[in-house]
């Protein structure tokens, strides 16, 4: 979708002394009320601070932007109770009409604006935080710690890890037993990119399960989490059973991510003879969900030359 420049701003959040060593940019996460925000951006860090895309995040408090068409660079944004106005490159901010002084002036990166959040916190009145760690940021409450909870809801993207994250990293985090790792060149050979594949045993929503950590990078002993993918290992003599277990399993996703984005069914075929086709190989089912930047395919599918079919969930960044 195209951007309307004028109306894509971006508040830098301010955190003070977030070491500028675990800041990643592109994979901070931002939550407004303990609800993760979707970004048409990616944040900034600059002198210590973390930049926002302001449109989302104030379109989920009904607030509105535009530009002054008297003064240059002033940008005015408002709600029926609030009104935030600033000059871009000004270190001073009007809550209300009240001057504050912030510790970054605004910035613009290609027609996007920043602010810091410390600045914005005040026009808001609620409270803001960090995990330079996990990489995610607040306004208002912060993400829950619970388990029910899906991780993306908790500011990490797979199990205990965000994106980006290390070999050392992702085996400190993760508290599954490791049962196996190993890291190779790509495939075809089409690169010379390496790819390492942790994998620990565990369940997920009540199915024996196993969590790989697909990482991949330019030097073997530096590759970076990019994906991740949950393998349900069991098999079954009777077809069945696997169709069966795709559908418990999507079902319960749904009551975390909500109805599937997108669906892929066979057209034409008698659902009663799903599971020969599946026997056949002719058979795939596959449901799409999107949660905050992350994507979750569950997908059932056997190939002709496999002596049984493949249930696994594929998570990744969108």
């Amino acid at each position: 979708m195209k951007r309307l420049l004028t109306l894509l701003f971006i508040f830098v959040v301010y955190f003070g002394t977030i070491p500028t060593i675990h800041a990643n940019p592109s994979n901070y996460r931002i939550f407004l009320d303990g609800k993760i925000v979707t970004l048409q951006s990616a944040p900034r860090i600059e002198s210590n601070s973390l930049m926002v895309p302001v449109v989302p995040l104030l379109k989920k408090l009904g607030y509105t932007a535009a530009v002054d068409p008297d003064i240059p660079d002033r940008v005015k944004i408002t709600n029926s109770d609030n009104s935030i106005t600033f000059v871009i490159g000004a270190k001073n901010i009007y809550i209300n009409g009240k001057e504050i002084r912030m510790p970054i002036s605004s910035k613009s990166y290609n027609g996007v604006t920043y602010l810091p959040l410390r600045a914005i916190s005040q026009a808001l009145g609620k409270p803001f935080g960090s995990n330079p760690t996990e990489q995610y940021a607040w306004i208002g409450v912060a993400p829950s710690k619970s388990q029910n909870i899906p991780p993306e809801l908790q500011g990490k993207d797979f199990r205990n890890a965000v994106w980006g994250m290390t070999v050392q990293q992702i085996k400190r985090s993760e508290t599954l037993p490791l049962i196996n790792a190993v890291t190779e060149l790509d495939d075809y050979g089409m690169s010379n990119m390496y790819y390492t594949y942790l994998d620990y045993k565990g369940e997920y929503n009540g199915y024996k399960a196993v969590y790989t950590y697909i990482l991949t990078g330019e030097d073997k002993n530096n590759t970076k989490l990019y994906d991740g993918q949950i393998v349900f290992p069991e098999k079954f003599s009777n077809m069945q059973n696997y169709i069966d277990r795709f559908f418990k399993i999507s079902s319960k996703m749904q009551l975390s991510y909500g109805t599937p984005v997108d669906t892929e069914r066979p057209r034409g075929k008698d659902q009663s003879k799903w599971a020969e086709d599946l026997s056949l190989g002719n058979l795939s089912l596959t449901d799409y969900y999107n949660v905050g930047r992350n994507s979750y395919y569950i997908r059932l599918y056997k190939s002709m030359h496999s002596e049984y079919p493949q249930l696994d969930i594929l998570v990744s960044q969108r």
